[in-house]
C-alpha cells in the first residue's frame, strides 16, 4: 500500500469556517491569561480549557472516521502559561547548577506518561462522567461542608466536561454540514448522550479523549490501552448485529494510518495480550486481526507493545517475531514474570500486577490509580568522569569506588529535594481536568487527579549509559590501578585530547578491558555493584506525592543528546559518540553472540528497576531465516522472559542492506529503524546516528542466535 497517497487524505487541520487557527488561538490563550491573571491556576485552566474547545477547528476528511482536531501537534496552553507558571517556581524550585544535558543530570516536570482508566471513559462517556462529577460534587459537600478550594475543584472538573460535550456537539453539526457518512453521525450522536455501544464508537471514544487530552489539558496519554481485551467485547456484540469482519479491519486501518499521519516522534501505543485471572491468555481473534492489519499497512506508529507469558500460544508468539524479522521492529515484547515479580515486590497487589498497563516505550504501572512520573535522569558516564576528574590519584580502585559513592551521595542530597519541591508544585503549574473527573479517587478526595489523587504517586528515576559507565569502571581498574599501564591524571589528558595522542592506550582498552554484554563476570560484576550504589539509595526514598522513588534503566533520547555533549569516556568512547542505551551494551562492544548478552543482562536483578528494563537487540537477517531461525528467536524471546527479562526489542538488518541505504536513499524510503522505545526512518536520521548503526551492523556480521 501507497502510504503517502492514503495518508494524505486524513491530513485535515480543521476547516477555517469551524473555528480559530492554532496562531489565532496561541494569541487568544495569551490575552486571555492577562485578563484573567488574578484567578487561581486551577480556574485559569479551566478558561483556557474551555476557550480552546469552544473556538478551534474541527473537520474531516472524505471517508475518514475519526475527524482532525485543529489543535493537532500544537499546545497553547504548554507553550504559554503552563512553560510561564514553571519558570516563576525556578528559583523556589532551586534547582541544583549542574543539571543541564551533557553534566550529571537533567531535569522536567514530567506530564509525559500517564494513562487514564480508558474502561471507564468507556463506560461512562462524556455525558456519564458529567453526571459522575456533579454527583461527586454534592456527595462531597453533604459530608464535608462547604470549601472554596474544593468547590473550585469540582467546578472545574465539571466545566471541563461541559466543554468537551460543547466540542462534540460542533464536531456533529461540522459533520452534517459536510455530509458525512451516517455511521459517523449516528456514532457522535451516541457519544454525545451516552456512552459507546459499538465497536467504532469506541474507538472514537478513545481517539476524542485522546485528542483532548492531549492538547487541550495538555497531559500525554502514552497508551490508548489494551485493545485486544478492550475492545474484545464490542467486536463481539458488533458480530452479533451482523457486522462483517471487513468493517473492523477498515476501522483499524483508518485509526492506525490517522495516528501515524500525526508523524508523532515517541509514537502512540496501545498493547496487546496478557493474562485472564484464571491464568490463561488473554490472546483472542481480535488480536490477530489487528497485527494482521498492521503488518499489511507497513506502518511503524502506533507502535505495539505485547505481553508475553508462558501461557502466551505459540502461534501468536510466532505471528510477531515474523513480523519483526521483516522489518516490524516497532513491535516490543514485555515479560509479564517481570512485571508480577517486581510490582508484587513494591507492594502491589497481584490483581494490580496482572491487570498492569503497558505505557510510553514499554513502561508499567498499575491500571487505574497510578501516575508515575520521570522527571529526573542520572547521566552515569558523566559522573564516573567527574569522579575521575576530581580524585585522579586514588590509591586504589576501592578508594576510587568509594569517591564514586560519595558523588552519589552527595547527587541524591542536592537533586531529590529539588525534585520533591518541584513535584508538590505539579497542579499549580498544569492543574488537569479530564485526568481528575476520569478519576474516581480524585473525585471522592477533591484532589487533583494527576498531582495529589493516585494511590500510587511514585517518582522514576532514570539511571542512563549504565554498560558504558560500568565498562569505564573496568578500564580504570585494569589499566590504572592492576596493569599501572597509564596514571589516572594521564588518562584525564587522553580524554581530554579525545585519545588523540594515545592510540596505543585507546587500542589497547578497546581490545582487552572487559566489556559488558559479552557474558563476562568481570564486567557484569561491575555493572551490578554500580548499579547496586544507585538503587540503595533511590529505592524505597519517600518522595512529595506520597509515594517513593524508583529507578529505572530506561535511557530514551539520553543516550543521544547527552552523549553529543559528554567528553570520551574510559571505555574508550569518542568525544560526542551515543553512550549505552537502557541496559544494553554500548554500541560495537557486543561481541560473545546474542547469548552471551542474554545472560549478562539477566544476571542483574530486573525487579530493583520498577517499570523498566529493556534490552536491545540487533540481529542478522540469515540468523533468524527460516523455520529454523524462528525458533531459534522465539527460543531467545521465552529465555529472556521466564527468567524475568521486561522488556526486549530488535534490529533486525545487515551492513549491506544499511551500506546501500546510506548512499541510496531514494531506494529506502520506509527502512525503519528502532531507535529506543520507539522507531525511525532511516532517510530521517542524522549522517553519525546512521553511521552509530552502521557499526552496530558491522559488529553484528556474525552474530547467530
Amino acid at each position: 500500500m501507497d502510504l503517502r497517497n492514503y495518508e494524505a487524505d486524513f491530513l485535515a487541520p480543521g476547516l477555517p469556517d469551524t473555528g480559530r487557527s492554532v496562531g489565532e488561538l496561541k494569541q487568544g490563550v495569551l490575552k486571555l491569561s492577562e485578563e484573567k491573571k488574578d484567578l487561581s491556576p486551577r480556574l485559569l485552566k479551566t478558561e483556557v480549557f474551555e476557550y480552546l474547545l469552544d473556538n478551534m477547528r474541527l473537520g474531516s476528511a472524505p471517508d475518514d472516521f475519526f475527524p482532525s482536531f485543529g489543535l493537532w501537534g500544537k499546545k497553547p496552553y504548554e507553550e504559554t502559561i503552563l512553560r510561564r507558571n514553571f519558570e516563576a517556581k525556578r528559583k523556589e524550585i532551586a534547582f541544583p547548577d549542574n543539571v543541564t544535558p551533557g553534566e550529571t543530570a537533567c531535569f522536567f516536570a514530567d506530564y509525559a506518561h500517564s494513562v487514564p482508566d480508558w474502561e471507564c471513559i468507556l463506560r461512562l462517556g462524556f455525558s456519564g462522567l458529567l453526571d459522575r462529577a456533579k454527583q461527586a460534587e454534592t456527595d462531597y459537600f453533604r459530608r464535608f461542608g462547604e470549601s472554596p478550594e474544593k468547590r473550585e475543584f469540582f467546578q472545574s472538573v465539571i466545566r471541563a466536561f461541559e466543554a468537551a460535550l460543547r466540542c462534540m456537539k460542533r464536531l456533529l453539526q461540522t459533520e452534517e454540514r459536510s455530509g458525512a457518512d451516517p455511521e459517523i453521525l449516528t456514532a457522535l450522536r451516541n457519544l454525545i448522550s451516552g456512552r459507546a455501544e459499538t465497536f467504532y464508537e469506541a474507538l472514537l471514544q478513545i481517539w476524542c479523549y485522546y485528542q483532548l487530552s492531549e492538547y487541550a489539558d495538555c497531559l500525554q496519554t502514552r497508551s490508548f490501552g489494551n485493545w485486544d481485551q478492550m475492545l474484545y467485547p464490542y467486536c463481539l456484540r458488533d458480530c452479533e448485529r451482523g457486522v462483517e469482519e471487513g468493517t473492523f479491519r477498515r476501522l483499524l486501518r483508518n485509526y492506525m494510518v490517522k495516528i501515524q499521519s500525526m508523524h508523532y516522534y515517541w509514537g502512540h501505543p496501545f498493547y496487546l495480550g496478557g493474562t485472564n485471572r484464571d491464568g490463561s491468555s488473554a490472546v483472542n481473534e481480535l488480536s490477530y486481526l489487528i497485527l494482521d492489519e498492521y503488518d499489511q499497512l507497513g506502518i511503524y506508529d502506533p507502535k505495539i507493545q505485547i505481553k508475553i507469558n508462558r501461557n502466551t500460544p505459540e502461534s501468536f508468539l510466532n505471528r510477531i517475531l515474523d513480523m519483526i524479522r521483516h522489518g516490524h521492529n516497532s513491535l516490543v515484547l514485555v515479560g509479564e514474570p517481570c512485571i508480577m515479580r517486581t510490582m508484587r515486590k513494591a507492594g502491589y497487589t497481584e490483581e494490580e500486577a496482572r491487570t498492569a498497563v503497558i505505557k510510553g516505550c514499554y513502561e508499567y504501572t498499575e491500571r487505574c490509580s497510578a501516575v508515575e512520573t520521570a522527571p529526573i535522569r542520572f547521566i552515569l558516564p558523566k559522573i564516573v568522569n567527574d569522579v575521575l576528574r576530581a580524585h585522579p590519584e586514588s590509591p586504589d580502585f576501592d578508594s576510587f569506588l568509594s569517591r564514586l559513592e560519595e558523588k552519589i551521595d552527595e547527587l541524591c542530597r542536592k537533586t531529590f529535594p529539588a525534585v520533591d519541591r518541584m513535584e508538590s508544585m505539579l497542579d499549580s503549574f498544569n492543574p488537569v481536568l479530564l485526568f481528575s473527573g476520569v478519576s474516581e479517587r480524585a473525585l471522592e478526595l477533591g484532589v487533583d487527579g494527576y498531582a495529589a489523587a493516585p494511590r500510587h504517586g511514585h517518582t522514576n528515576i532514570w539511571l542512563a549509559g549504565p554498560a558504558t559507565a560500568g565498562d569505564s569502571l573496568c578500564a580504570i581498574r585494569k589499566f590504572v590501578f592492576e596493569k599501572k599501564l597509564v596514571s589516572g591524571t594521564d588518562l584525564l589528558k587522553a580524554l581530554d585530547s579525545d585519545w588523540q595522542g594515545w592510540e596505543e592506550l585507546h587500542r589497547a582498552v578497546l581490545a582487552d578491558a572487559p566489556k559488558f554484554g559479552n557474558h563476562d563476570p568481570e564486567a557484569d560484576a561491575m555493572v551490578k555493584r554500580l548499579l547496586k550504589m544507585f538503587t540503595s539509595r533511590i529505592n524505597g526514598r519517600r518522595n512529595s506525592r506520597g509515594g517513593f522513588y524508583t529507578t529505572a534503566l530506561h535511557a530514551a533520547d539520553t543516550f543521544l543528546f547527552a552523549g553529543r555533549a559528554l567528553e570520551a569516556t574510559p571505555d574508550g568512547r569518542r568525544r560526542g559518540e551515543e553512550f549505552s542505551k537502557n541496559i544494553s551494551p554500548q554500541a560495537g562492544r557486543c561481541r560473545n553472540g546474542v547469548t552471551a548478552l542474554i545472560q549478562s543482562v539477566l544476571s542483574l536483578d530486573s525487579s530493583e528497576f520498577f517499570a523498566d528494563f529493556p534490552l536491545d537487540v540487533t540481529l542478522n537477517p540469515s540468523a533468524v531465516s527460516g523455520e529454523d531461525g524462528l525458533a531459534a528467536m522465539r527460543s531467545l524471546v521465552m529465555t529472556y522472559i521466564r527468567n524475568y527479562g521486561h522488556a526486549i526489542h530488535f534490529n533486525v538488518f545487515n551492513i549491506k542492506q544499511l551500506e546501500d541505504a546510506k548512499r541510496h536513499p531514494e531506494k529506502y524510503p520506509e527502512l525503519q529503524i528502532r531507535v529506543c522505545g520507539w522507531n525511525v526512518l532511516w532517510n530521517n536520521l542524522s549522517a553519525a546516528e546512521q553511521d552509530a548503526y552502521l557499526d552496530q551492523a558491522r559488529a553484528n556480521g556474525t552474530r547467530s542466535v
